[in-house]
Parts: C-alpha cells; sequence; structure tokens
C-alpha cells in the first residue's frame, strides 16, 4: 500500500488519492508512514519537474493531489507526535493577491521535505504575517506576490520585523513568477527573492539546514 500512495501521487490520481489514504488507514498503517510516502511521491514529482518531465501544471496538481491527502491524514497527525519538525514556515499571497497557484505548489513540496507550514491564505496584509510569524515562532516567513503591483508590500513585511525589533529572528523570502530578484533584494529588504517555487524550496532547504544564511 505504501508504494501504491507513492505512485498515486507521482500519478497525479487526485480524485482517489483520499481513498487510498483511508484504505492505508484502516488497513493499519502508521499515519507517520502514509505521510512519509505521500513525501516520497512529492519528492519525486519536483525532481521530474526539475528534470524537464513534468510541466508547472502537473506540479501544481500532484500539489494539491498532496493536500487533497493531507485533509484526510492531518487530523490523525494531530493526535500523534509528527515527529521533529525541520522548521516553521508561514506563508501566504500578500494582500491585494488573490491568486494560490504558486503558494500552493511551495506549501506542498516544502510539507513533503518535512517543515511545519502555516498557511495564511490569500490577500494577507503585511501585519498578519508578522504577528502570525511571532504567533508561531516561525523559522521563515513566505510571501507570494504574482503580481508587481504587490510585490512592494514585502517591504511592508521587513518594516514590520524591524519596527517590532525582531528583524533578525526570521528569514524573509518572496516569491512569484514576475518577480526580478535582483531588484526585490535590492528594494524590499528581503533576504531572498525568487521566480521559481522549486527555487524557493531549496532556498528555504538550504537556511534550515544550514547551509546559508
Amino acid at each position: 500500500m505504501g508504494s501504491e500512495l507513492m505512485n498515486a501521487v507521482i500519478d497525479i490520481r487526485y480524485d482517489e488519492i483520499a481513498g487510498l489514504v483511508l484504505s492505508a488507514l484502516k488497513a493499519g498503517s502508521d499515519p507517520l508512514d502514509v505521510l512519509g510516502e505521500l513525501r516520497e511521491g512529492l519528492r519525486v514529482v519536483g525532481e521530474r519537474y526539475q528534470e524537464g518531465e513534468y510541466f508547472l501544471s502537473q506540479l501544481f496538481l500532484a500539489a494539491e493531489t498532496m493536500k487533497n491527502a493531507l485533509e484526510v491524514l492531518q487530523p490523525l497527525l494531530a493526535a500523534t507526535d509528527q515527529g521533529e519538525s525541520k522548521g516553521t514556515i508561514v506563508i501566504g499571497s500578500i494582500e491585494g493577491d488573490i491568486h494560490d497557484f504558486g503558494k500552493a505548489i511551495v506549501s506542498s513540496l516544502l510539507t513533503a521535505e518535512g517543515f511545519h507550514i502555516v498557511d495564511l491564505g490569500v490577500d494577507v496584509p503585511s501585519v498578519r504575517f508578522v504577528e502570525e510569524a511571532e504567533k508561531a515562532n516561525a523559522d521563515v516567513i513566505g510571501i507570494s506576490a504574482l503580481l508587481s503591483t504587490t510585490q512592494p508590500q514585502s517591504r511592508d513585511v521587513v518594516q514590520g520585523l524591524e519596527r517590532r525589533g525582531i528583524r533578525d529572528r526570521f528569514r524573509v523570502i518572496l516569491g512569484g513568477t514576475g518577480v526580478v530578484p535582483e531588484y526585490a533584494l535590492a528594494q524590499y529588504g528581503v533576504d531572498a527573492a525568487v521566480n521559481d517555487g522549486v527555487e524557493a524550496v531549496k532556498i528555504i532547504s538550504g537556511w534550515l539546514e544550514g547551509e546559508q544564511r
């Protein structure tokens, strides 16, 4: 059943995944083992995307498949020891941006890597990023901003952290297909800026696994 779960994510069997998770649990599989198989499947999808075998649309659908599975699995994981998390990331689409596409991909890929995700949703005011990051004792704040008109608000998040005297506690990354990394780094005060979801995951993983600051 384990490899079937992994393959269901790889094959993007969105409509079947919830039933497969339930079947595995009813058969006695440990929720953590089920989560491990799902994560492995999504890791494979990410590799195939990087190698050009999968398209962005397939990466998104695989992320949605993972999300569908986690809706079934999460209540059980919440009642058990989920194991040591690699770190906590607060993520959301900035105020004025209602796009969920890139954020959903990054959230699922980070979940697959073993990080705890606090997803704030879309159209999130800058002050809420600050409040929720402090509340969750997060390691990273991920700001999704597809629109060029909303990207400057990432500066408001950084300034909000500075006003509270807690800027050094968090790394801030801005992501979106329209982001120009060099410009964003120079103008907004973020620690990283990317226009590719897989690259965002690499940067965050590197930060929290001690490879870079």
